[in-house]
C-alpha cells in the first residue's frame, strides 16, 4: 500500500467539496468547462461584486493596529473592546489548545498577553475574513463555505509554522488565509449552474478548477492590495514551472496547502502515520492536530 501523503490531496479535497465519493477519470465535460471559463473571466476581467469576495472595510485599520511595534497591551485592548466579536475571538483563542496556560482566560487584557503579537494577527486576519467564507448563497457554498474556511484556518496557521527567517510571518498569514479564497467564488459559480443536478465529478474539471481558482485567489489578493510577494505567491503555487523559484514564500504556501488538506481530510494520525514526512512537515501536521484536533 502507499504511504497517504505520497499522494496529491487536491482531488480529495475536490471531491470533498462538491460533495462526491470520488472524481471520475474522465475529461472536463462542456457545463464544466463553463464554470472554469467563468471564473477565467472573472480573473481578466472587472471583479463581479455577486461573485467575487470584497475585503473587509476593517481589515486594513486592524492589521496596521497589530503590526505597530510600539503599541502597548494596554492600548490594543482599548482598541479591540470595542469590536465584541473581536473580544470573543481573541478570548476563545487564548483558551484553545495551542495557548492553554493551564487555567480558563476571562479577561480580554490577559488574553491579549498570553496571545502576543503573533497570536493577535492570526486571530484578527481570521476574525475580519471569516464572513468571508459565510456568505451562504446556494447548494454548493452554503455547505463547503465551512469546508474551506476550515482550510483556510489550518493553511494560514501552517504558513506561519513553517515560515522560516527568510519569510515575513505576517505576509505567511495572509497567504494561507487568502490562498483558497477563489475557492469561494468558484462555489458561488456552481451554485448558479448547478442549483439541481448532479455536481461535477471529472477529474479533468478537478484539474481546471485548482489552476483557475489560484488564479482567482491571486487576482483577489491584488485587488485587495495585499502585498506583491503574498498574491505572487498565491498565483504561482500551482504552477509547476514557478515551483522551482527561489520564492521561499511561494514555497511554504504549496507545503502549508498540502498538509493543511491532509489534517482536514485525515486528522488524528498517529506519529508512525508521519514517517515519510520531512520534518518540518511532521511538526507541521502535529501543530495542526493540537490546534484544531478534535
Amino acid at each position: 500500500m502507499p504511504h497517504p501523503f505520497d499522494e496529491n490531496p487536491d482531488r480529495r479535497f475536490t471531491a470533498l467539496l462538491l460533495g462526491v465519493g470520488q472524481l471520475r477519470p474522465a475529461e472536463a465535460g462542456p457545463a464544466e468547462r463553463r464554470v472554469t471559463e467563468q471564473l477565467d473571466a472573472l480573473v481578466r476581467g472587472s471583479p463581479d461584486p455577486n461573485i467575487v469576495p470584497r475585503l473587509p472595510v476593517v481589515l486594513p485599520r486592524l492589521i496596521a493596529l497589530v503590526r505597530r511595534d510600539e503599541v502597548s497591551p494596554r492600548d490594543l485592548v482599548e482598541r479591540l473592546s470595542h469590536d465584541p466579536t473581536l473580544v470573543g475571538e481573541v478570548v476563545r483563542l487564548a483558551n484553545s489548545p495551542r495557548y492553554r496556560t493551564g487555567r480558563d482566560i476571562a479577561d480580554l487584557q490577559e488574553a491579549v498577553l498570553v496571545l502576543g503579537q503573533r497570536g493577535l494577527i492570526q486571530i484578527v486576519i481570521g476574525a475580519t475574513m471569516r464572513p468571508l467564507f459565510d456568505a451562504h448563497q446556494g447548494r454548493f457554498s452554503r455547505i463547503a463555505g465551512k469546508t474551506v474556511w476550515e482550510l483556510a484556518q489550518r493553511c494560514s496557521q501552517a504558513c506561519g509554522d513553517l515560515c522560516d527567517q527568510s519569510v515575513d510571518r505576517f505576509q505567511a498569514y495572509l497567504a494561507g488565509m487568502a490562498a483558497n479564497i477563489g475557492l469561494i467564488a468558484a462555489l458561488r459559480v456552481l451554485d448558479g449552474r448547478y442549483p439541481g443536478q448532479p455536481p461535477p465529478d471529472t477529474e479533468g474539471f478537478h484539474d481546471a478548477l485548482c489552476g483557475a481558482a489560484a488564479r482567482l485567489s491571486g487576482r483577489i489578493a491584488r485587488q485587495w492590495d495585499f502585498p506583491r510577494a503574498v498574491y505572487r505567491a498565491i498565483e504561482q503555487r500551482v504552477d509547476s514551472q514557478a515551483a522551482a523559484s527561489g520564492d521561499r514564500l511561494m514555497q511554504t504556501l504549496r507545503t502549508a496547502d498540502r498538509i493543511s488538506k491532509w489534517h482536514l481530510l485525515m486528522p488524528g494520525l498517529p506519529e508512525s502515520a508521519l514517517a515519510g514526512l520531512a520534518e518540518p512537515e511532521r511538526r507541521c501536521y502535529l501543530e495542526l492536530e493540537r490546534a484544531f484536533g478534535r
